[in-house]
């Protein structure tokens, strides 16, 4: 089977050697300067998200053990839907939240979502590369935020990777090869990696080792720093040997493992906390469980693995031993249907994030547990 080419102009960028990317970069920000232009940070009451709504939408179907429910989608401004006198807030907002409604043409919007992250207090991060800008979706204030260089001077390009450490957000800048490390109120703080890394992409924290995991898809390695902004290795190099790396992007850090999406390899690559190769999961193919091009990845509270396939459109989950339990998505629109999904994160309740970019929305599901 051969699915025509669709892929997006920031799909491809992500994958082009640094030095390929003048012309990339100038088409990249005249596309950009028309879209970006974003009003100052700004909150718009929400109800808090909960599982469970009328579209009862469940995988695998009927008669099957249920295993995933769908939650809904996060939009942004849309979803922070006016009060229908007859339907009632809290209808109202569900209904835009499960994609009921269309979205406003007015609304501050996310374009392109990448990576996700939540900081275990109810916030939850979204890097968004068409935005130049950072969403802020807070569950228990029932607000979102915008963070971006109209609200706080921060001059972001291209935002790709998110992570939360103690009390700062990380965020890779894979166009100004930049790390940002900002205070939990959007400020800056500091900027890391300037001259060590190419293209960071994805990023991820060890709480253990206090460490921060930036994967660096323009040199084909994984960059270690210490919260202080200081290198303190550097892990793989180029190759399609095991322990090697072709543009790698998305990765995760959970319970001494780091799993990497190792996209032109067509694999998750698995290392140690000491940056030794311990395996694979996932292998190039035409079916279903195969992998053309990994992006986002995540772990659940189960060990089972998630790995967003993009080019196929749907999210494949192994166990712990790199076995296939099953898939959700497909091409498409409706709940439950990706277009080129990237980042993925799953929360500490198991709530399942996928960025489905060209979609423009964070599609929402619940890890219902079971073997």
């Amino acid at each position: 089977m051969v699915k025509p080419s669709r892929r997006s102009f920031v799909d491809a960028a992500l994958l082009l050697p640094r030095a390929g990317r003048p012309l990339a970069a100038l088409c990249l920000l005249a596309l950009l300067a028309a879209c970006s232009i974003v009003p100052p940070m700004h909150a718009f009451r929400m109800p808090a998200i909960e599982p469970g709504n009328d579209a009862n939408i469940v995988w695998p179907a009927p008669p099957e053990v249920p295993r995933y429910s769908f939650i809904g989608h996060l939009y942004g401004e849309s979803n922070a839907a006016k009060v229908d006198s007859e339907r009632g807030g809290f209808a109202s907002f569900m209904a835009a939240l499960v994609g009921l409604d269309e979205r406003r043409n007015d609304a501050v919007d996310l374009i392109q979502p990448q990576q996700v992250c939540s900081d275990g207090r109810g916030r939850l991060y979204v890097a968004d590369s068409g935005r130049q800008a950072v969403f802020v979706f807070d569950e228990k204030l029932g607000e979102f935020f915008i963070w971006n260089e109209s609200s706080l001077n921060i001059p972001f390009l291209s935002p790709v990777g998110v992570a939360h450490a103690v009390d700062s957000v990380w965020i890779t800048d894979t166009e100004l090869a930049l790390i940002y490390r900002l205070d939990p109120q959007g400020r800056l703080v500091d900027t890391v990696g300037q001259g060590i890394v190419v293209r960071p992409t994805g990023i991820s924290y060890d709480a253990d080792g206090k460490r921060i995991f930036v994967s660096d898809t323009g040199d084909n390695n994984i960059k270690v720093f210490g919260l202080g902004g200081d290198l303190i290795d550097v892990w793989g190099n180029t190759g399609p040997s095991d322990g090697e790396l072709n543009r790698p992007t998305f990765i995760a850090y959970r319970a001494g493992r780091l799993y990497v999406s190792d996209s032109l390899n067509a694999r998750i690559q698995v290392f140690d906390t000491f940056g030794d190769y311990r395996g694979t999961l996932g292998q190039r193919g035409l079916y279903v469980g195969n992998l053309a091009r990994p992006k986002g990845i995540a772990l659940d509270s189960d060990g089972n693995v998630y790995v967003s396939e993009s080019y196929y459109d749907y999210v494949v989950v192994y166990n712990g031993n790199g076995e296939l339990l099953m898939s959700l998505g497909g091409s498409g629109t409706k709940p439950g249907q990706f277009s080129q999904p990237t980042g993925l994160w799953v929360d500490d309740r198991d709530r399942v994030y996928v960025s489905d970019m060209l979609n423009r929305r964070i599609s929402m599901f619940q890890y219902l547990g079971g073997n």
